[in-house]
């Protein structure tokens, strides 16, 4: 019986790299209020980008017309070892190609990966 590592055949389908921003909390000396700064968590992560197109009709009219809606989802696979928090940024590269996400939601987390819904949050190149 072949013994195959599920983790690192997976691992050999990440064909992105990352960078992780998180928020964190500080108190400004002047005001003493609670104010957010952003900062790389993690940078240079392996990862893949999947994705993938859902469309439904939607009635345009009372003419009985439908408008065929396309929204795209996009899905970001990491290791699992990686914490990563929800509402953090996630700037990916992959196929030449860098855009930022922003996290739309707590990663789901299986026993050789973890799978993140995105939100595009902005096109870099």
């Amino acid at each position: 019986m072949v013994n195959i590592n599920k983790k690192n055949a997976l691992s050999k389908l990440y064909i992105g790299r990352c960078k992780i921003y998180e928020y964190e909390n500080f108190i400004d000396e002047n005001s003493k209020a609670i104010k957010q700064n952003i900062r790389i968590k993690y940078d240079n992560l392996a990862c893949r980008v999947s994705y993938y197109n859902n469309s439904s009709n939607i009635l345009a009219s009372k003419e009985d017309t439908f408008n065929n809606i396309i929204t795209q989802k996009v899905k970001i696979f990491l290791d699992n070892t990686i914490k990563i928090k929800a509402g953090s940024i996630i700037e990916v590269n992959q196929n030449g190609k860098i855009t930022k996400y922003k996290n739309s939601g707590e990663p789901v987390i299986y026993s050789n990966h973890q799978e993140i819904m995105l939100d595009i949050f902005d096109n870099i190149g």
